[in-house]
């Protein structure tokens, strides 16, 4: 009877601590039971999350494209001149007369041809050293076509020259419009090299002829593949330099 008082006390001791241990384990089930409701509440909200953000991002991109149409399009009467020295608008000729006079004295404009103006101005950015290149200027147009013709007569005469330095003249464009058609560059030199036709469209898809069939790219990498597939026996022996399809397709600006 005496040795069984200690293992009776033993036993209650370890039933006391079990039944504590029981009450922390159901504590601690509780708690992650709560927990895991948490954790699949934020998960949930989570998800939500991250659809909303994919959402915001293709409409920030939709907004993005049609911005830059937009502006692209506000420029399509715009022309970009190089090479025009730095201070000739001194002297009491406005910029559009400048203009005129520039593009009568480079290019074929008959002398009844009329070519109305808006306004013109230099490029911003602070006036360059006299050994530094010359500010573009940048040339508003009344009416498409002449912005077209004049864009023709400039490719058709190939280098123009005034004021003692060589010019050029260039659609007007975004700066990222620009760079995204000017990442086809590779690809235009391969349709050159095999002599074939090719156009750059607005605002930058390359389609190019390849045995009276047309193929369209809008992805810079794949035609410099698909091109570079074509035999050079492919080449025109009787025209050997390729040409544009349309002069609207060349310069990107679709029919309204």
């Amino acid at each position: 009877q005496q040795t069984s008082h200690p293992l009776k006390w033993m036993l209650s001791i370890i039933r006391g601590n079990l039944e504590t241990l029981g009450r922390r384990v159901s504590s601690v089930e509780t708690k992650t039971g709560r927990l895991g409701g948490r954790m699949d509440d934020h998960e949930a909200r989570l998800a939500k999350v991250e659809d909303n953000l994919a959402h915001q991002t293709r409409f920030a991109g939709e907004l993005w494209d049609k911005v830059q149409d937009l502006e692209n399009r506000s420029r399509r009467n715009n022309i970009r001149v190089i090479g025009i020295p730095e201070g000739v608008e001194s002297g009491g000729l406005s910029g559009p007369t400048l203009l005129l006079m520039v593009l009568r004295e480079t290019l074929l404009l008959g002398e009844m041809e009329s070519i109305k103006v808006e306004c013109t101005h230099r490029t911003l950015g602070p006036r360059p050293s006299p050994e530094q290149c010359p500010r573009p200027i940048i040339a508003c147009l009344l009416c498409f076509q002449d912005r077209e013709r004049i864009l023709r007569l400039a490719r058709e005469a190939g280098e123009l020259y005034w004021g003692g330095g060589k010019i050029m003249i260039f659609p007007d464009m975004s700066r990222e419009l620009a760079a995204q058609r000017k990442l086809f560059t590779p690809a235009r030199l391969r349709c050159m090299e095999l002599g074939i036709r090719y156009a750059l469209q607005y605002p930058a898809v390359l389609r190019v002829m390849v045995n009276s069939r047309q193929l369209k790219f809008e992805d810079p990498e794949e035609a410099v593949r698909e091109l570079n597939r074509i035999p050079d026996q492919n080449r025109q022996e009787k025209d050997p330099q390729p040409q544009m399809m349309t002069r609207r397709c060349t310069e990107g600006y679709p029919e309204e």
